[in-house]
């Protein structure tokens, strides 16, 4: 079953960005996970990481989110648009998929030290917390 929209909206910024990150690298895409955070023990986080082999790093769980709009250059490829289409993708971790359902993806990027900072909100503009 093809869904009829995507699991989570991307800002442009996001978007913009993911797809820097996967032509930069040469990776098949990025996928959020939700998990134990790494810095702060008995917190979780949400983490990007590359796919390198989607084989090995996806399972049949995991859903994409296009990082392409289509010809009005606003608009999101929806989900029955790029299911099958190839092309590089956001996708959200099985583990992630009800926490970051409906909501928004944003990211801050700081140049001058290359870091990536997730920003994620719930459908009425709250920014998520994981551990909530």
């Amino acid at each position: 079953m093809v869904p009829r929209k995507a699991a989570l909206a991307l800002t442009p910024k996001a978007r913009e960005l993911f797809q820097k990150m996967i032509a930069a690298t040469g990776s098949k895409g990025i996928i959020l996970k939700y998990e134990i955070s790494s810095q702060h023990s008995l917190r979780m986080a949400f983490k990007f990481d590359l796919i390198k082999d989607p084989e090995k790093d996806l399972t049949a769980q995991d859903e994409g989110v296009s990082l392409e709009v289509l010809d009005d250059g606003v608009t999101p490829k929806s989900p029955s648009e790029s299911w099958n289409d190839n092309l590089p993708k956001l996708f959200i971790h099985h583990a992630a998929f009800m926490k970051v359902l409906g909501g928004t993806l944003d990211v801050e990027f700081n140049p001058e030290v290359g870091d990536m900072t997730p920003k994620l909100f719930d459908r009425e503009g709250h920014e998520m917390d994981p551990n909530a």
